[in-house]
């Protein structure tokens, strides 16, 4: 597939599930030294070729990060609905299931609207909350940081839900560093080499 198919797989899985991504989702990707993004207001049930911009000499706070990243080649701006109560009550995601250690990391961070802390946030975890905006779910690629977006989705709404009971218990930071590291050098290096021949 070539970046425009393969942003356009993604936004359709996007636009099928069974909630909402947001009002404004966006679609970063690093391509050939190059940096793409979806255009605004695309329908994402239909990316075609003028949906995809090279944004490589634009200035914006995604781009940078994106570019000056050695792991991170796929951004998925996304405000899915249990994460935006996160989002808005100020309240940080912490593991409480396997899956979000292995894939996204410890701890989801609330963080202001600045390069810096965005970049520190996703050098920890394969997410961040960006303070009254959205969460930046990053990956080696596009199919990386969909299951980021997925996962954290169903943590957010683990916690949450949680709360009528006294709360989930969150992972231990060694138990987190532990699962992350097997899933990161183990597991997932098969599965990103698949997905990176699949997606070209």
């Amino acid at each position: 597939m070539n970046r425009t198919e393969t942003i356009a797989k993604y936004a359709a899985m996007m636009m099928e599930l069974p909630y909402s991504v947001g009002e404004a989702p966006d679609i970063y990707l690093k391509h050939d030294g190059r940096i793409y993004c979806t255009a605004d207001g695309a329908d994402f049930r239909n990316i075609t070729e003028r949906d995809v911009l090279d944004i490589t000499s634009d200035s914006s706070l995604e781009k940078d990060v994106l570019k000056e990243s050695r792991d991170i080649n796929a951004l998925i701006v996304c405000a899915t609905p249990y994460l935006s109560i996160c989002m808005e009550s100020g309240r940080e995601i912490p593991a409480v299931l396997d899956d979000m250690a292995q894939i996204v990391g410890q701890k989801v961070r609330i963080v202001p609207y600045r390069k810096r802390p965005v970049a520190s946030a996703l050098g920890s975890a394969s997410a961040v909350m960006v303070q009254g905006k959205y969460a930046l779910c990053a990956g080696r690629n596009l199919y990386e940081a969909y299951t980021v977006m997925t996962v954290l989705e169903k943590s957010a709404e683990v916690i949450l839900k949680a709360m009528v009971i006294g709360g989930a218990r969150p992972l231990g930071a060694a138990d987190c560093r532990i699962q992350r590291m097997f899933y990161r050098r183990k597991y997932s290096k098969a599965e990103k080499e698949h997905k990176d021949d699949t997606e070209g």
